[in-house]
């Protein structure tokens, strides 16, 4: 996640291709992502506490393919790092793409991942499940912010904290000397989408994967349940219930009580 990102895989085509076999694309859920998060050596305390939010995020950005890639070929992986981002860390797209969900974890943790952003960042992250002028403040919200960079985050909350909520006049953000992240004026992605509407999409990631964070501990993921078969008496037809009877119990008693 890049927070100069313009286009973000939320209207954009995912293309998810097998590279080798050895490293074949997997799809993983939110509280995956979470234990990844939580488990790195690059994700501080305060990062690691709030893992279940970076789950969401990456689950939205990507549906959790590690070879996801938007059609653009602006961004890659579970977490949509952008070539550039990438670059600075001597990875390559396809590179990227073929590393494990913990490996591709630990790089975007390294360059573009929940660090210092900026002060309007830091009042959200520091204040989700308050509401402001009427707004409730979420964890989708906070990895939205961190997602869209300091000016979408900034703009965005100052119009919350006007009481008008977020923006309703859209500003997309485009590149270039006179686009709008130049000058300024961005309040939404290039696909229109405001840290509310995001941080939304974020939200119901977080909250369907069951991922709690409490006191920085991150719950395991579902296992497959174990199949226990039930003794059947004999001759019976599976799942025919026990008789309470000591002569068909499962265990052998005592000529007394037989």
């Amino acid at each position: 996640m890049n927070r100069n990102r313009v286009f973000l895989p939320f209207t954009l085509a995912i293309i998810a291709a097998i590279h080798s076999p050895a490293n074949a694309c997997a799809t993983y859920s939110a509280a995956d992502i979470a234990s990844a998060v939580a488990n790195s050596p690059y994700a501080s305390q305060a990062v690691k506490n709030a893992s279940c939010t970076w789950g969401g995020a990456g689950k939205a950005e990507s549906s959790g393919n590690t070879c996801a890639a938007t059609a653009s070929g602006g961004a890659f992986g579970v977490f949509q790092m952008t070539p550039s981002n990438l670059a600075a860390q001597g990875v390559t797209p396809s590179q990227y793409q073929n590393m494990s969900l913990q490996q591709q974890t630990n790089i975007w943790l390294q360059g573009a991942g929940p660090t210092q952003q900026g002060s309007s960042f830091n009042y959200i992250n520091s204040n989700t499940g308050q509401a402001v002028s009427g707004t409730n403040l979420t964890q989708g919200m906070a990895a939205a912010c961190s997602q869209f960079g300091r000016l979408i985050c900034k703009n965005d909350l100052a119009s919350i904290q006007s009481g008008g909520g977020c923006p309703t006049n859209i500003i997309k953000a485009t590149n270039g000397s006179n686009g709008t992240l130049a000058n300024g004026t961005a309040n939404a992605d290039g696909s229109g989408q405001t840290i509310c509407s995001w941080g939304a999409a974020i939200q119901q990631k977080i909250t369907q994967s069951g991922c709690v964070n409490a006191n920085g501990a991150v719950p395991a993921s579902p296992t497959t349940p174990r199949k226990i078969n039930c003794p059947t008496p004999s001759g019976a037809a599976p799942g025919t219930a026990i008789p309470p009877t000591p002569a068909s119990a499962p265990v052998s008693l005592p000529a007394s009580l037989a």
